[in-house]
């Protein structure tokens, strides 16, 4: 099957780089990927594989004979609001948008992977569902997809995914057992105390440097509250108040995130900094009022999911191309919303470069589509083949 596997996506390459230089050309952010959905959609239609719409944005297709397991393979499509600085032939004509996270590569190895398994289509004795992602950066895609039913009818035993990533060569491929992003909550402190002249500090209760004494405190929760063997980091990254230099303002407000890698630290983080910034404040005659605005799990994979990952790398590119990743990163992926329902893995392509992710000049590496596409096509024949051992 690899042999046959590879020769389809030699045949499709080519294509499959012209759509993803014109994805990159032409950057959608979150939930407003109208013209990127409708060229997933021409894609399709010319292939002869059945979607429809889930969300406003997001396309779900359907490759295989049925009657036989279901998996599913998940690509995100949306880009980052940020300047496109790569000076490519095909840069961005969005001002201010730019596919810096490569999701046009993503989007570009499930469509030659949805190309592959339609010309195998006859000996699929199962269901290969390709779910495109809207709204991955802010967070809301995976969720939302979940709600509209993207995991029913059929239900998918398992989901795999795949993520451009520049720390590891090109043509190599990476897996991790276990926890592979981070959690992501972001935090609002209100800090209240009581406002007054800048030359009478005694006649108030000064809210910024409460909030100054919380920045601090919140350290200590990382070092003296928490098992150091147990990752997480917290960062406040803003602070907002008062109008004028000589005078002290009535509130002040903190924003920061945090990333933790199991949901028993993530509350316990939780807790640990409410009480923190509700007792500083007390202590300084003022109040804080803590506030988790999202719940963003972490991304932790299954292990039946991740071994069959590890093989299918192995068996194509050869054992010495698969990197077994040893350490989580704290970034975070919404991925994690389907992996709290199904079984699966979110792994890592090798892309190389010393351009990081998020980047204004990074620009996804032509030269790992085929690697990506053969990956997927290779999970999803074997899983349809033996489901999770």
């Amino acid at each position: 099957m690899d042999t046959r596997i590879s020769r389809l996506v030699e045949e499709i390459c080519p294509g499959i780089i012209v759509i993803r230089h014109d994805l990159h050309k032409h950057p959608e952010i979150g939930l407003k990927e109208y013209r990127t959905a409708a060229v997933i959609e021409t894609f399709l239609d010319d292939i002869g594989v059945t979607h429809r719409r889930c969300t406003e944005t997001g396309v779900v297709a359907e490759i295989g004979r049925g009657n036989g397991h279901v998996v599913a393979l998940r690509a995100d499509i949306d880009a980052l609001e940020m300047p496109d600085l790569s000076g490519l032939p095909y840069a961005s004509v969005h001002e201010g948008l730019c596919h810096a996270c490569g999701h046009d590569g993503h989007t570009a190895v499930l469509l030659g992977t949805a190309w592959v398994l339609r010309k195998l289509e006859h000996e699929l004795a199962g269901t290969v569902k390709l779910i495109f992602q809207p709204d991955e950066e802010g967070g809301t895609g995976a969720d939302t997809m979940i709600r509209q039913r993207v995991l029913g009818d059929p239900a998918p035993e398992a989901i795999f995914a795949l993520h451009g990533w520049p720390d590891i060569p090109l043509g190599k491929v990476g897996y991790r057992f276990g926890p592979a992003m981070a959690s992501v909550n972001s935090f609002r402190i209100i800090v209240r105390g009581k406002g007054t002249h800048g030359a009478m500090p005694h006649a108030g209760v000064d809210p910024v440097t409460i909030a100054a004494r919380i920045i601090g405190g919140i350290q200590l929760v990382r070092s003296r509250m928490t098992d150091p063997l147990s990752p997480f980091v917290v960062t406040v990254g803003t602070v907002h108040g008062g109008t004028a230099v000589n005078i002290i303002p009535d509130e002040v407000t903190l924003g920061g995130t945090i990333r933790t890698l199991d949901p028993a630290t993530q509350r316990a983080v939780h807790g640990m900094l409410a009480r923190m910034a509700e007792g500083t404040a007390r202590a300084s005659g003022g109040e804080a009022e803590f506030a988790i605005l999202d719940d963003f799990p972490p991304t932790i994979n299954e292990d039946r999911s991740t071994a069959l990952v590890r093989d299918v790398i192995s068996d194509t590119l050869g054992p010495e191309n698969a990197v077994e990743i040893k350490t989580s990163a704290m970034g975070g992926e919404d991925f994690s919303f389907f992996l709290r329902k199904v079984p699966g893995s979110f792994f890592m392509l090798g892309v190389g470069g010393s351009i990081p992710i998020h980047n204004t000049s990074y620009d996804f590496d032509d030269r790992a589509l085929p690697v990506g596409i053969r990956i997927m096509s290779e999970i999803a024949v074997r899983f349809i083949g033996c489901g999770l051992k």
